[in-house]
């Protein structure tokens, strides 16, 4: 039996390092907080209920902060998990996450400008609901299952909102509101917190 030398331990730890960055690139991110999404939703629907009784369903003096609060909330909650499971939250797979979800959320920031100033703000809930479903189910494609079948959920309550802007306060609350709390308590019971 030979002993290694520091070269060929130098070697080993390389190939261990290049094998952990490969296995974190190829996995699921399982860090998704439901306790956060439950949060989530829950500041979807006091948005909701605000906007409802303001008389503006799409009043951006609401549903903007509830946006910046919701991402902050996520972004604390999904860390604290990512910290109690012990792995990385800034990994390669939530990169990717990132990478497929933020072109949707600047397109849906653009078009919000452009709607709002146009005086369309009625397009704003489908064009929300569908651009957030576009971004989610594609970091869902890295994630947990129900993350992705949030994606889509949104996705066609956006295709509602579209078609039928009238109810888009309704289905606002119901995407926003209502799938984040389901999923969220799903990801709770099945993927532990």
């Amino acid at each position: 039996m030979t002993i290694p030398t520091h070269e060929d331990q130098e070697n080993a730890k390389e190939t261990l390092a290049y094998i952990r960055r490969t296995m974190e690139s190829a996995s699921t991110f399982t860090a998704v907080s439901g306790w956060g999404l439950v949060t989530v939703g829950g500041i979807g629907l006091l948005a909701a209920w605000l906007a409802w009784s303001g008389g503006q369903n799409t009043d951006l003096r609401v549903w903007i902060p509830a946006a910046l609060v919701s991402v902050a909330v996520a972004t604390v909650l999904n860390w604290t998990k990512a910290r109690h499971l012990d792995v990385p939250l800034w990994s390669g797979v939530f990169r990717k996450i990132a990478w497929v979800m933020i072109p949707a959320m600047a397109a849906g920031a653009l078009l919000t400008v452009a709607l709002a100033e146009q005086g369309v703000s009625d397009l704003l809930p489908g064009t929300w609901l569908a651009l957030y479903g576009a971004g989610v189910t594609a970091g869902g494609t890295f994630s947990v299952r129900a993350i992705r079948w949030m994606g889509v959920a949104f996705l066609i309550l956006g295709a509602g909102a579209l078609l039928r802007p009238d109810v888009g306060l309704v289905l606002l609350a119901v995407g926003f509101g209502g799938l984040h709390v389901a999923v969220g308590l799903d990801i709770v019971v099945r993927h532990g917190g």
